[in-house]
């Protein structure tokens, strides 16, 4: 049913196949396709950040808060590969402030208190990769003006620090950390964004040389782009789509329900054939279990077909049944009354013979046909003249 439906409905489109053609067809980019890879010229990018650090270490939370907010600035370079991933690499420098407990850095400052104050230095190198959240989450879009990513990456930086009066104190070596943090961008235009970023860091050591410190930095900055900042979808072509007038549309419904209509015919004709019941098949008339030939104008069994007659009767023997003696003879030679002597005498001697042979007479029955016993015509008369035996149905 549903298949010949499909194939209604194909048949009926092709008559508005040709106004469709007509239409020209469009493209537009689709989104669903990815996003093309731009030139390695395109979408870099050019930060600077300028904020403040707090620091989170144990000991440093000795500090008044206000005290421990110190300025930091970074200057970042970096690219996005695409919509969602990218890269950026720079440089910071950073002040912190924090406390110290140790013993021998508290004695040598003109400070008394258990915890001195203690200034730290940063310059360094840093790397991240960047994920676009808002680009992953919610597709990406040319125009937007607020975008979320992530970033999770490392740096390198040498710290040098000074508590209370002694003199400034350049670690030796450099120094590891990792980071993490939220970079939230607002579009002013085309190639310029406003920066807010929000990061924790873990360090190597921290201006006390202890072996972790950690702080949290808020940065606010702008954000340069160069070369192409977009990104472009694949190109694929749109099907073009006719809108049917009522007129047409009440044809087409039309044309579908006619289809309906015979095909609910075609079901009920195939459903009325296979519950039809089947005719008895017509049985064929039984063939002769032996035929006996005559000469000519006789009766009499010649030697050849009382041997057959023999045979016969010795099948009969062995069955209960009954059967029955035809006599024949051709219409093409002889009167009707020679033809219808010779039809009994022949049916008569050869049951005869077969009673002789040992079968009893009650189960044989003995008749003529006037018609012929072929349907050959006169080059077959030979064949007219004859006794059948049947078995009696």
């Amino acid at each position: 049913m549903k298949k010949i439906t499909i194939c209604a409905l194909l048949c009926a489109s092709m008559f508005v196949a040709p106004a469709v053609n007509a239409q020209e067809v469009t493209t537009k980019e689709d989104p669903t396709q990815g996003y093309l890879v731009n030139d390695f010229k395109d979408n870099w990018f050019l930060s600077v950040e300028a904020g403040g650090n707090l620091l989170l270490t144990p000991n440093d939370t000795k500090e008044a808060f206000l005290k421990r907010v110190q300025p930091q600035v970074e200057i970042q370079v970096g690219k996005w590969f695409s919509p969602v991933i990218g890269l950026r690499a720079g440089i910071f420098g950073a002040r912190t402030k924090g406390a110290t407990s140790n013993s021998m850095l508290a004695a040598n400052s003109a400070c008394d208190t258990k915890y001195p104050h203690q200034l730290g230095f940063y310059v360094g190198a840093s790397s991240d990769v960047l994920i676009n959240l808002t680009n992953w989450w919610c597709g990406y879009k040319a125009d937007r003006v607020y975008n979320a990513s992530f970033y999770a990456g490392a740096h390198v930086y040498t710290p040098a620090s000074k508590t209370g009066d002694v003199e400034l104190d350049l670690q030796d070596g450099s120094f590891l950390g990792v980071r993490a943090g939220l970079l939230n961008s607002f579009a002013v235009s085309k190639t310029v964004d406003l920066l807010v970023d929000l990061r924790f860091s873990a360090n190597q050591m921290g201006i006390e040389k202890q072996n972790f410190s950690y702080k949290t930095d808020l940065l606010i900055g702008a954000s340069y782009k160069f070369g192409k900042s977009t990104w472009s979808a694949p190109i694929v072509p749109v099907c073009p789509t006719y809108k049917y007038t009522d007129a047409e549309g009440d044809a087409l419904v039309a044309r579908l329900q006619q289809a309906d209509a015979k095909i609910a015919s075609l079901e009920q004709q195939l459903r009325d054939c296979l519950n039809r019941p089947m005719p008895e098949p017509e049985k064929a008339p039984a063939a002769p279990l032996a035929t006996v030939y005559f000469p000519i104008g006789s009766s009499k069994v010649n030697a050849v077909n009382a041997k057959v007659v023999k045979a016969v009767a010795n099948v009969m023997k062995n069955t209960d049944e009954k059967y029955v003696l035809t006599g024949w003879a051709d219409n093409y030679t002889g009167t009707d009354a020679i033809n219808k002597k010779l039809r009994k005498n022949r049916a008569a001697n050869v049951k005869k013979m077969i009673v002789k042979a040992g079968v009893a007479e009650d189960r044989l029955e003995t008749t003529t046909n006037d018609n012929n016993l072929t349907e050959y015509g006169e080059k077959s008369a030979s064949l007219d003249r004859a006794v059948t035996i049947k078995v009696v149905e």
